[in-house]
């Protein structure tokens, strides 16, 4: 198994207070919003910082509405944003099927699964990478022997088959909070997920940032590195949609002052990912 690079994620990064297929089902999606007056978004509650809890909160709940905003001013009259919950099976048919008009959470950016699922990733606007969460105590070997906790179906569980043999890993896992509390009951060595999702839910469980460590898997002593894009609508017909979003997230004043209300306090977690995919 490749070396496992320890950080300190925790004690640098979380110091906190705490555009469907090529046919588009729901015709133009400007012209739809004009129509009803509502911008549709599908949003997690699993995903601390992206979107969290009963009543949702976090960037991507600001984004919506930030947006929304931006688009009462172009069409001259009052947008409503309405949250749809997304999950990670859900996230692409709510898309392709029309019931929202962008997925925003943590969605690593990948070409093969744009063509897969046949949506279009807007520009990105996180940068993370697979980590696995242990408790403080563990060594390089328990981690290199022991069993690693993962949800199916996501891109962490791709990069662990990479380094692991199927044996050591579990994938019966539906969410981040119950791997990081099976960690903490000593059910499984580690539990692995993109690193800025495991602090977050450790930091919404209330767990000691002292009684835990993150390691962080490498391939060719580079890190499983992910960028975070909004699901939008595939096809041609959704071109001027995808070109919205992206001017939201990229160029919009507002865009930024929302990623900046969420994330800034994480530049060094940031900064480090960003050295280490380079």
């Amino acid at each position: 198994m490749n070396k496992l690079l320890k950080l300190a994620i925790i004690s640098c990064g979380f110091v906190l207070s705490l555009g469907f297929t090529g046919e588009s089902l729901a015709g133009n999606i400007e012209t739809e919003i004009k129509e009803t007056g509502v911008l549709k978004v599908g949003v997690r509650d699993d995903s601390p910082l992206f979107g969290f809890g009963e009543n949702p909160v976090g960037y991507c709940v600001d984004f919506a509405q930030e947006l929304a905003n931006s688009l009462t001013q172009e069409m001259g009259q009052e947008i409503k944003v309405e949250l749809v919950t997304s999950t990670t099976p859900t996230r692409w048919d709510l898309v392709k099927n029309g019931s929202v008009h962008l997925e925003c959470g943590p969605n690593t950016i990948s070409p093969a699964t744009e063509t897969e699922q046949n949506i279009k990733f807007s520009q990105a606007f996180f940068v993370t990478a697979t980590q696995i969460l242990v408790n403080a105590d563990a060594t390089e070997e328990s981690v290199s022997n022991g069993t690693i906790g993962i949800i199916a179906g996501t891109s962490n569980e791709k990069d662990l088959r990479v380094i692991y043999p199927e044996a050591q890993l579990d994938n019966a896992f539906t969410s981040r909070s119950e791997g990081v509390e099976a960690v903490q009951l000593g059910k499984i060595t580690g539990f692995a997920s993109d690193g800025i999702l495991l602090g977050g839910t450790a930091l919404a469980l209330g767990v000691d940032p002292a009684s835990i460590n993150f390691v962080t898997p490498l391939i060719n002593e580079r890190p499983f590195c992910a960028a975070y894009g909004m699901i939008l609508p595939g096809g041609d017909d959704n071109i001027e949609w995808q070109a919205t979003v992206n001017n939201a997230i990229t160029n919009s004043g507002q865009g930024k002052q929302v990623w900046d209300t969420w994330f800034t306090n994480l530049l060094p977690y940031i900064d480090s990912v960003l050295k280490a995919c380079q």
